[in-house]
C-alpha cells in the first residue's frame, strides 16, 4: 500500500491537545453579573430614600395599664382581671417598602395628611406626645369625678398644637409649649391670646411667658418680632395653631406614664385603670378587658383611628371584651374573632354599665359626678381640640 492511500489513527486525548480558550468568556460572565449586582444595589439603596406620601398603619402592643398608674398606698387593692390599652404602629412609607405593605393585608396605607393635616412630618411625634399628655390628664378628671369627687377647672393659658415654619414662632416656641403671658398681659386662653395679637402691629416685638405640659418645669421667656399674616395683610401673625389649656385641681395624687406611646386613644382605657385601682380592684370582674377612645372630661368616649389593627393586637393579647367607640364598632367587628367580644360605648358610664353586666364589681367608680362644675362640666372648647 503506498503511502498516499495511509491513514493516520486518531490520537488519544491526553489533555495536551489544543482547546480554545475559556477565560476571557468566564471573565465576561463575572462582569455581567457584578454589573447587574451594581445595578440592583443603586435600585435597593435609592428606593430605600424615596419617601411617599403615606404612613403604615399596622397591629402594634396591647398592654395593661396597670404599671402606667401610680395612686397613693391607701389604694393599693389586688386587681383581678386587666385593662389594656392598644396602640397602632405608624410607619413612613419609602418605595422599597411600598409593594410589600400593599400586600400584607394586616397593614393599612393613610395619606400622609390623614395624620398630619398642615403640620410638618417633624411635629408629628411631639403632636402625639401632646395627645397623649391630654389624655392622661383628662382621665385623672373623668375618673376622679366618676368616683363622687368635685374636680374644680381653669383656663391656665395657649397650648402651641402646631408651629408653622418660617414664622416668627419657629426659631422660639416648639409644640407642647403653653403660652401664659404677652408682653405684661396675662394670658389664659387661646382667644385670649388671639385677641392680644390682633391688638398689635406687624413689626412689633413681643415677650411670651411659656411653660410646657411636656417639661413642667420648664418656664422661660421669648422676645420675638411679629409679622404680617399672610391670609391678613397688615395684621400682626405669630405662626401658631393654639388651644386653650385647661387646669384641675385634682383631690387625689396620682402620677401616669405613657411607656413611650402618643397620641389621644388611650383616653378611656386610662380612666378604666384608675377606677380599678380606686375603687377596690374588682371593675373587669376578672376579665382581660381592652378598650380604646378619647375621653372628655363629662366623660364622653370619643372616636379614635386604627381600629382594624387595634383589634388584631388585643386578640393577640388575649382579652376577650374590646370597648370602642359606636363609631368604630364595624370595624372592630368585622376583624374580631368569635373569642372577641367587641362592644360599643359612648361614654364613661356606659362602659361602666356594660363591665358591671360581665361580673364587674364597680365600687366607689358607681357613685357618679357630683353636680356642679366641678362635676359635670366639660372644659372650654373640648370638642374641638386634637386630643379629644
Amino acid at each position: 500500500m503506498s503511502s498516499s492511500d495511509s491513514t493516520v489513527p486518531d490520537l488519544p486525548d491526553d489533555g495536551l491537545a489544543e482547546r480554545p480558550d475559556r477565560r476571557p468568556r468566564a471573565r465576561r460572565w463575572v462582569l455581567r453579573l457584578a454589573v447587574v449586582l451594581a445595578v440592583v444595589l443603586v435600585l435597593v439603596v435609592v428606593s430605600s430614600l424615596i419617601s411617599l406620601p403615606y404612613y403604615a398603619l399596622m397591629p402594634g402592643d396591647a398592654i395593661p395599664v396597670t404599671g402606667m398608674i401610680q395612686v397613693p398606698n391607701a389604694h393599693l387593692p389586688r386587681l383581678h382581671g386587666k385593662v389594656l390599652l392598644t396602640d397602632v404602629d405608624v410607619a413612613p412609607v419609602r418605595l422599597i417598602s411600598y409593594l410589600p405593605y400593599l400586600l400584607m393585608s394586616n397593614v393599612a396605607l393613610v395619606p400622609k395628611s390623614n395624620l398630619l393635616g398642615t403640620a410638618p412630618s417633624s411635629q408629628f411625634i411631639p403632636e402625639g406626645e401632646v395627645d397623649m399628655a391630654e389624655a392622661q390628664l383628662t382621665a385623672k378628671v373623668a375618673a376622679l369625678r366618676q368616683m363622687g369627687y368635685s374636680v374644680p377647672e381653669h383656663d391656665a393659658g395657649a397650648l402651641v398644637y402646631e408651629v408653622v415654619p418660617h414664622t416668627p414662632a419657629s426659631h422660639h416656641l416648639a409644640v407642647g409649649d403653653v403660652i401664659t403671658s404677652l408682653g405684661s398681659t396675662r394670658v389664659t386662653s387661646a382667644e385670649g391670646l388671639a385677641r392680644a395679637i390682633e391688638a398689635l402691629r406687624p413689626g412689633e416685638a413681643v415677650e411670651l411667658g411659656f411653660t410646657s405640659i411636656l417639661s413642667p418645669s420648664l418656664h422661660g421667656h421669648e422676645t420675638l418680632r411679629l409679622t404680617s399674616d399672610p391670609s391678613r395683610p397688615g395684621r400682626a401673625f405669630l405662626g401658631v395653631a393654639i388651644y386653650t389649656q385647661p387646669a384641675y385641681s385634682l383631690p387625689v395624687a396620682l402620677d401616669l406614664s405613657n411607656d413611650g406611646i402618643g397620641g389621644p386613644s388611650a383616653g378611656l382605657a386610662f380612666t378604666l385603670g384608675i377606677l380599678d385601682k380606686l375603687s377596690g380592684g374588682d371593675l373587669t370582674g376578672g376579665h382581660v378587658v381592652a378598650a380604646t377612645g378619647t375621653i372628655h372630661p363629662n366623660g364622653t368616649v370619643g372616636p379614635v383611628g386604627g381600629v382594624s389593627e387595634k383589634t388584631i393586637a388585643v386578640e393577640q393579647a388575649g382579652a376577650t371584651v374590646f370597648l370602642v367607640p359606636p363609631q368604630e364598632y364595624a370595624k372592630a367587628e368585622a376583624k374580631a374573632t368569635p373569642s372577641l367580644h367587641v362592644m360599643p360605648v359612648t361614654s364613661l358610664s356606659e362602659a361602666l354599665a356594660d363591665l358591671k353586666k360581665l361580673g364587674g364589681h364597680l365600687g366607689r367608680a358607681g357613685t357618679g359626678p357630683p353636680p356642679g362644675p366641678g362635676g359635670h362640666s366639660a372644659a372650654p372648647g373640648w370638642q374641638y381640640d386634637p386630643w379629644s
